[in-house]
């Protein structure tokens, strides 16, 4: 079992709670994409793989952005002499309070990590969260990573938020499969104060804040799936299977629940825009006569969430939409 982190030195207790990492080959089938070979590792959560159709999005696990070019190491050595004020600086240009991402001295860091831990692997088996959400609107599968060692199977997204390389990463929802491990893994990490974690990493100065502001989001989808749970006109955007569904509904009352993708309030009408796939997007409408329905809210914010309406469902060129005409209609949890 000791081959499984061959390279590695791990303290006993360690290395035991990595144990629970490894993934039994006996998989449910309807969870594999394919078993691929690692052709490029991009940074800390984006990889390349050969003879894969698309590329990926890591779930769980949001890693810090790097510069990849030819000096790169520089770069990022040059960067800790301003941290955390440049990120700061970053955060004011883009006039926001919230968590922003640069490329920072622990990105380049997390890199290099990723590229040496995955070196060992033969191959690797791609999983998905359920059928229901396979790929994102950018066109990306979602998967879980597992990395074949000495013909055991690693689950990277996990080990890579246990030794503190990434946070345990909600802004789209919970982990339907790993949750609790997810949980422990980031625990884990902090209390053993491991990479992002560490007080004295060149990382994101917010971890805090994100949690605070990816969990609130998870937490919104998971009031609406618990209201709305078996109800047919409900819609959760992110689900590939409930858009694929929704042009059945035209002309019917849905519910739906969507990411805010932009606000457009200096036309008339105003439109909400969500985004949920390539060329297709969910536009919640508001009439002039109808627009004080969004003094309720703060539009900078709700930019940041998830928001919810219920009307008649209608196409607009390639876009589906609703008309908001009441304050009911329109909601956020």
């Amino acid at each position: 079992m000791f081959k499984l982190f061959k390279k590695f030195y791990f303290t006993l207790i360690f290395l035991l709670i990595s144990i629970s990492a490894a993934y039994s080959q006996n998989v449910d089938s309807s969870f594999v994409i394919g078993e691929f070979i690692i052709t490029k590792v991009v940074d800390g959560d984006t990889f390349k793989f050969d003879k894969l159709d698309k590329s990926t999005r890591l779930l769980g696990i949001d890693t810090e952005e790097t510069f990849k070019d030819k000096n790169a190491q520089q770069k990022s050595f040059d960067l800790i002499q301003s941290w955390p004020q440049e990120y700061y600086n970053e955060q004011r240009k883009n006039e926001t309070t919230y968590p922003i991402k640069i490329d920072s001295p622990f990105g380049f860091e997390t890199w290099m990590w990723a590229k040496d831990f995955v070196k060992d692997a033969t191959s690797v088996r791609l999983e998905i969260e359920n059928p229901d959400r396979i790929i994102d609107s950018y066109g990306r599968y979602l998967v879980y990573m597992f990395l074949n060692i000495d013909g055991k199977y690693i689950n990277y997204n996990l080990e890579c938020v246990r030794r503190g390389y990434s946070p345990y990463f909600t802004k789209y929802g919970y982990s339907k499969r790993f949750h609790k491990e997810f949980l422990e893994a980031q625990e884990y990490a902090r209390k053993n104060k491991l990479g992002i974690w560490n007080p004295d990493s060149k990382c994101y100065p917010d971890y805090d804040q994100r949690l605070i502001w990816w969990n609130k989001r998870a937490e919104q989808i998971k009031e609406f799936e618990t209201e709305f749970l078996g109800v047919k006109n409900a819609f959760n955007l992110m689900n590939n299977s409930d858009v694929e569904r929704l042009k059945n509904f035209i002309g019917m009352e849905v519910i739906i629940l969507g990411n805010v993708a932009e606000i457009y309030t200096n036309k008339d009408p105003a439109i909400i825009k969500i985004n949920i796939a390539k060329g297709i997007d969910f536009d919640l409408v508001f009439k002039q006569e109808n627009r004080d329905i969004l003094n309720d809210y703060n539009l900078v914010d709700m930019k940041e969430y998830f928001v919810c309406a219920k009307g008649t469902l209608s196409q607009y060129h390639n876009n589906f939409q609703i008309i908001i005409e009441k304050k009911s209609q329109f909601w956020m949890y």
